[in-house]
């Protein structure tokens, strides 16, 4: 079958000559493409995930500062809409106080121009009565006593 011979050795040499020279020549560069490539990926993959993680971290802050900035928001609201409240309130107060003011002012003027026409008329009462007196009895008669009282009390 086979037949070891010099033959057969000058192949077997020839061909591990040829893995050697293969080796140098083919095998070793595509191996350290292949080294330069697998780290060219690692550097980029780790540089992914570092990228990945500062865009979480600054998704992360961005959404920490959209919220602070809503409470703040709340906050501000919440005071001015306080304040204005308050603020109405206290025009609220004042319009009434000074309305109150205004109506016992009105009431105080209304009672003292009262008195004064009450007053007034206490004083006609006499010369009305001894007008009408005259008017009907045809002479004229002077009254000298008058009951204030009983006047004062058929005004009221």
């Amino acid at each position: 079958m086979f037949e070891f011979n010099a033959t057969f050795l000058v192949a077997m040499i020839s061909f591990v000559v040829f893995i050697i020279i293969m080796n140098a020549i083919l095998y070793k560069p595509i191996l350290s493409i292949i080294s330069e490539r697998q780290s060219y990926i690692d550097g980029n993959l780790n540089a992914a995930q570092n990228s990945k993680a500062k865009a979480k971290n600054i998704l992360d802050e961005k959404e920490q500062r959209l919220n602070e900035a809503s409470v703040q928001s709340k906050d501000i609201i919440t005071s001015r809409v306080q304040k204005e409240n308050d603020n109405s309130k206290n025009l609220t107060d004042k319009a009434k106080a000074d309305s109150q003011l205004s109506i016992n002012s009105a009431k105080e003027s209304l009672h003292n121009e009262e008195i004064e026409t009450t007053n007034a008329l206490k004083d006609n009462v006499k010369s009305l009565a001894e007008s009408i007196s005259s008017k009907i009895l045809g002479e004229n008669i002077a009254i000298d006593n008058v009951d204030y009282e009983l006047i004062s009390k058929v005004l009221k």
